[in-house]
């Protein structure tokens, strides 16, 4: 077989394992991974990839923890649960994952040195030894985003549920049990922390410190100070929730203005090359057909 074609057929194979697994942990339902117990262990359940994957991390996962200093392992924990602890995984099982995605990423490496594709073999090789953290950023980011966008309706919602008279914490567990998504989610635990003993007020700058959005950092903020200056809490939601929508759009207008120079730069590069080529062959075209007419 030739060096080239083995050497493509394992790049292929790298990354459509690594996009596969990726899709997997995406579509995954997260709705109960807030467990902090050991997962059941995973090679014994999923697809193939997964099973691969998870072996690898079983045989090789204790070297990976023995890395990771208490302070790393602190800095994971955040992580996880600002990403709402995606794909039922727990600090263990991600370093397993990790561990295993690390060794597929040597793995190719080797394939490469031996094909002399040094390159192309480093390249996938980070990708792979980068996946699981890249990934983990991308699912924090993305939940940061349903937060933002699910708030102003849920403080609508939470404000006319005040107004008919429920209290403040019976009326979040009503609304929060309506709505899906890491707002609800993370509305449900700032209610059991609360049952636990957790004063309201650490219990919502928890909520603002694992979402990591300014929309929920400004309702924690406003609402604070409402309850702080005994300001009528369905009048206090309301504002808030027209404050947010107010933000909320400013920051659509800034997103979209981000977007343009972006897509100015698509259309440079791509389709205004690919339309001028397009009236050029039919302008050649044209001219020797009618050479071969004359």
């Amino acid at each position: 077989m030739h060096p080239i074609a083995l050497l493509a057929g394992c790049a292929a194979f790298a990354l459509v394992l690594g996009a596969a697994q990726g899709l997997r942990m995406v579509r995954y339902d997260a709705a109960s991974s807030l467990s902090m117990e050991e997962p059941v262990d995973s090679g014994a359940r999923g697809s193939l990839i997964v099973r691969v994957v998870d072996g690898l991390g079983r045989r090789f996962g204790s070297l990976l923890r023995g890395v990771y200093s208490p302070r790393q392992r602190a800095l994971l924990e955040k992580r996880l649960k600002r990403a709402g602890y995606p794909a039922g995984l727990t600090q263990a099982s991600f370093i397993q994952r990790e561990a295993g995605f690390m060794v597929l990423g040597v793995i190719v490496l080797l394939f490469a040195f031996l094909l002399r594709q040094w390159l192309l073999g480093f390249m996938i090789s980070l990708l792979l030894v980068g996946w699981m953290r890249l990934w983990l950023i991308n699912t924090g980011m993305r939940r940061s985003r349903e937060i933002d966008r699910d708030l102003p309706d849920f403080l609508d919602v939470l404000s006319v549920t005040v107004r008919s008279g429920m209290a403040f914490r019976p009326a979040i567990e009503r609304v929060s049990s309506y709505h899906g998504g890491p707002l609800a989610e993370e509305m449900r635990n700032a209610i059991q922390s609360m049952r636990l003993g957790v004063s309201r007020r650490d219990a919502f700058v928890a909520v603002r410190d694992n979402s990591r959005s300014e929309n929920v950092a400004l309702f924690v903020s406003a609402f604070l100070q409402a309850e702080e200056l005994g300001t009528p809490l369905a009048d206090a939601l309301m504002d808030i929730s027209t404050e947010i929508r107010r933000e909320r759009a400013q920051q659509v207008r800034r997103a979209a203005a981000r977007a343009q120079p972006k897509i100015a730069l698509v259309v440079t590069t791509m389709i205004l090359p690919a339309t001028l080529l397009l009236i050029l062959g039919g302008m050649i075209l044209i001219n020797i057909g009618s050479g071969f007419g004359g």
